[in-house]
């Protein structure tokens, strides 16, 4: 009998939790492909997928530039672990997944020592600092992009790009059937369903839930039968409750964002992963977003973009409606979801508009291809 097979070594980083689920499946790819052992910083989703934990991906997520300051000495501590562990394990590939602040500092210098670089989800510097793309050719290796539009762009600058699909297209179905959500959510059939996905982040939400709880108030006081659901992620009810917003006639509902994008008339979402979520579930939605001031005034410096949604992005035209900053109040956006419950063929426009977003995003298997991808890199 052969000897067996020495496992592919990869050290991973992440600091999102739409990075962490996305790396997840990225590994168990990984692992159907041949055995490896895979070590980094893993949230929740990569530490159930077996990837050893140097650091915590949820004790690094930001929201915008002043965060970084309050931050940076776990930052450095982070870097540097990892960059120990680089040295130490020597591994066949250094995964980068998404986390720009972060993974664009540290790839530079573990290609110095060096890593083989394969990057996923790429950081959107077609947003801002295009200059960026440029550098980036100087140090990945291989760049797996999840938007059709972004591998012409970095190959123009020099990256090895290849456009694998979405992995969110790998396994987007809602938690339970429809029938069973009305059924928890004490909604009869036929009833309207307003979502409110407020932000995975206390930050979020506390920006987030109180304009979107007023328009929904709004929104109801016109339309008895409509029922509010307000979907909550893990640990951030004690962020909900500082939030200061009345909850009266508001179902928080909690394990079900993706029942509730899928089966609600209408959502008011944080612009964000989530919105490309709603939009791929079909659901019309307007897109909100408020950050503090100082954010704000540097990312309207920096950002090149006329629109912020991810669905609008990809469609490459407005296919829901934006509200940012000093424009996202209830009023605004009473008025902006009030047309899909109230009229059927203006629900069936928003819903052909976002169809452009799936058909441009291909379909599944993202996850395998960028696995296919990885062990190229790591051979």
């Amino acid at each position: 009998m052969g000897d067996a097979i020495a496992p592919r070594r990869y050290l991973l980083v992440t600091g999102e939790a739409s990075g962490d689920l996305h790396a997840a499946r990225l590994v168990r790819a990984l692992r159907e492909r041949g055995p490896c052992e895979v070590s980094g910083v893993a949230g929740p989703e990569l530490r159930a997928a077996g990837v050893e934990c140097l650091a915590r991906a949820e004790e690094l997520a930001m929201v915008g530039f002043s965060e970084v300051a309050a931050r940076l000495p776990l930052l450095l501590r982070t870097r540097r672990r990892l960059l120990e562990a680089y040295d130490r394990v020597r591994p066949d590939a250094v995964v980068l997944v998404d986390y720009p602040g972060f993974n664009l500092r540290l790839g530079p210098e573990l290609k110095r020592r060096g890593a083989r670089v394969f990057y996923y989800i790429a950081p959107q510097v077609w947003a801002w600092h295009a200059s960026r793309a440029r550098a980036m050719s100087r140090w990945v290796d291989r760049l797996a992009v999840v938007f059709p539009f972004e591998e012409p762009l970095f190959r123009a600058a020099g990256v090895a790009a290849t456009f694998v699909g979405h992995p969110l297209l790998d396994d987007l179905e809602p938690e339970v059937d429809e029938a069973r959500f009305r059924a928890e959510v004490g909604a009869a059939d036929g009833a309207p369903l307003l979502g409110l996905l407020p932000g995975s982040r206390p930050q979020e939400i506390a920006r987030h839930a109180a304009p979107m709880l007023a328009a929904a108030r709004a929104l109801a006081a016109q339309r008895p039968g409509l029922v509010t659901l307000l979907a909550l992620a893990p640990g951030l009810d004690a962020a909900l409750a500082g939030a200061g917003a009345s909850l009266d006639g508001v179902r928080v509902v909690h394990g079900r964002t993706r029942a509730t994008q899928a089966f609600a008339t209408a959502c008011a979402v944080a612009s964000g992963t989530a919105t490309l979520e709603t939009a791929l579930f079909g659901t019309p939605q307007v897109v909100v977003y408020r950050t503090g001031r100082l954010n704000y005034a540097i990312a309207r410096r920096l950002v090149k973009l006329s629109h912020i949604g991810l669905p609008n992005i990809v469609a490459g035209r407005e296919v829901a409606p934006e509200l940012v900053q000093d424009r996202l109040t209830p009023a605004a956006l009473a008025a902006g979801l009030a047309p899909w419950f109230d009229d059927p063929a203006a629900r069936a426009t928003a819903r052909a508009g976002l169809a452009i977003v799936r058909e441009r995003l291909g379909g599944p298997g993202a996850s395998v291809r960028a696995a296919e991808l990885l062990d190229q890199v790591a051979a």
